[in-house]
């Protein structure tokens, strides 16, 4: 296990995950849940938790609101994630999944959480800068809460590049194209959110591998595009490979793209060669597609599983 912290996640808009399982949803009608589980979300904070769960440590902030805490409080305290949140006022918001099992389809129900104050975010930069170094990686992940302009998390992303540390995004819109201008180092989209930032349809494998590669060459050291159930494309400067998960039965599709990015940050700071990172990242998303619940892989697990997927070249 790694205690050191050297990995620090940012999420500036977490959430609280309500997912509800229903045998078919009826709108206008009383429908009744067959089971629900609930837990402390965010795409940064399932980043911190999947790493936590395979034994790597991290650093977790960004904004949390006072009113409702306990429940981040308590994954806090089971130890790997160091616990730096800015706490400002309000509620941190809510997100409803509802989960229809005879068609496997979901229904998101996203709440409005808090907005942080112009002290809040000046708190925030000011803890970002002081975890930053040469040897940090940075995950910012999620959408801009209100309040959270295009201009702060510019300059955001431009002083801790200027810091010399690593930097992940996962966001999608305006966002990503701004953290795609500011070099960032790894970005992964899904392939409509690739679509949204290049102005142009992707419709089949073909185009959207072409455009992950362009992509890589061109402005970000790292693409990860998700395929969604056909797997994976990871680009970085040494490889360009397309991962072919086995089938899975899938329970819930709830972080899963959030586990794909914490298997692959593991890969990297273990030192794992490219085929070996893009194996780990659909490990991680493959447990999470197994279980509501966030359960990162053992390492025994995990390397049983890895060497179940199929890893082709797209430069062969």
């Amino acid at each position: 296990m790694s205690t050191r912290f050297d990995i620090v996640t940012v999420t500036l808009n977490p959430a609280i995950d309500e997912t509800v399982f229903l045998e078919q949803l009826r709108p206008g009608a009383v429908n009744r849940a067959t089971r629900h589980h609930r837990q402390p979300g965010g795409k940064g904070v399932n980043v911190s938790a999947m790493l936590s769960g395979y034994g790597i440590a991290s650093t977790a902030t960004g904004f949390l609101g006072r009113e409702n805490l306990r429940l981040f409080e308590e994954l806090f305290a089971m130890g790997m994630i160091r616990d730096e949140f800015i706490r400002i006022d309000g509620e941190t918001r809510t997100g409803i999944k509802i989960v229809e099992q005879s068609t496997r389809e979901t229904t998101d129900l996203n709440f409005a959480g808090a907005s942080p104050s112009e002290a809040d975010l000046a708190a925030l930069l000011e803890k970002l800068l002081e975890l930053a170094s040469p040897r940090t990686w940075f995950v910012i992940a999620g959408r801009l809460p209100d309040g959270v302009s295009l201009d702060f998390f510019r300059s955001l992303l431009e002083q801790l590049k200027q810091s010399g540390a690593q930097i992940a995004v996962d966001t999608s819109g305006e966002a990503l194209e701004v953290a795609i201008e500011c070099g960032v180092d790894v970005i992964k989209p899904n392939h409509h959110e690739l679509e949204e930032i290049l102005d142009c349809r992707l419709p089949d494998f073909e185009s959207r591998a072409g455009a992950a590669l362009r992509m890589q060459r061109k402005k970000v050291p790292h693409v990860i595009v998700s395929l969604g159930a056909d797997g994976a494309l990871f680009v970085s400067p040494k490889s360009a490979l397309m991962v072919e998960p086995p089938p899975v039965s899938v329970v819930s599709t709830v972080g899963a793209g959030d586990s794909l990015l914490a298997g692959y940050l593991a890969g990297l700071v273990t030192g794992c060669p490219p085929d070996e990172c893009a194996k780990l990242a659909t490990v991680f998303a493959w447990s999470a597609l197994e279980d509501v619940a966030r359960h990162a892989p053992s390492r025994e697990l995990a390397a049983e599983r890895m060497r179940l997927i199929g890893v082709r070249s797209l430069l062969d």
